[in-house]
């Protein structure tokens, strides 16, 4: 449970480089607007690992930061997790897609595919699946999958250095 749940913070963009676009180098006006709103301080509500919810003390713990295509957990989080990434979004899809790509631990530089929706101003969700597995194609993760699903709630802006 401990390793799932290392996983499921690490792949937390989510976003949460590599393979989303359509291979154009020039972001589409839906891209930046997204980046822009996923770009903040977000706190995890509630999430489901393989079947399985994630506790609630984990997820009060787990605050993650996404500063346009980038994202990083605080120290702070009180789970171990890999410190920092890069993502990137494709809005033009339905679901919308998100690749993401930790920049340390073991999966670093490994691609992990996920979907995601802006619910509103304050609230998020992803799926994720494992890294170098296939994208998921709704919001579900059951036993078995290997899915990590995400809730999050924007808490504040991105903190200045």
């Amino acid at each position: 449970m401990i390793r799932a749940i290392l996983v499921f913070v690490a792949v937390a963009v989510s976003v949460t480089t590599a393979g989303c676009s359509s291979g154009s180098t020039v972001q589409s006006a839906a891209a930046q607007r997204d980046y822009e709103r996923l770009s903040g301080t977000w706190q995890l509500t509630g999430g489901i690992v393989n079947g399985k919810p994630v506790l609630a003390s984990v997820a009060r713990n787990t605050i993650l930061i996404t500063d346009h295509n980038t994202f990083r957990f605080p120290k702070a989080s009180g789970v171990g997790t890999h410190s920092a990434g890069t993502f990137t979004v494709n809005p033009d899809t339905k679901p919308k897609q998100v690749d993401s790509i930790a920049e340390g631990g073991p999966h670093a530089g490994q691609l992990t595919r996920g979907i995601y929706e802006i619910l509103d101003a304050n609230h998020k969700r992803a799926c994720w699946g494992h890294p170098g597995s296939p994208r998921p194609t709704e919001f579900t993760s059951p036993p078995g999958s290997g899915r990590i699903l995400q809730y999050w709630k924007k808490i504040g802006p991105v903190p200045s250095s």
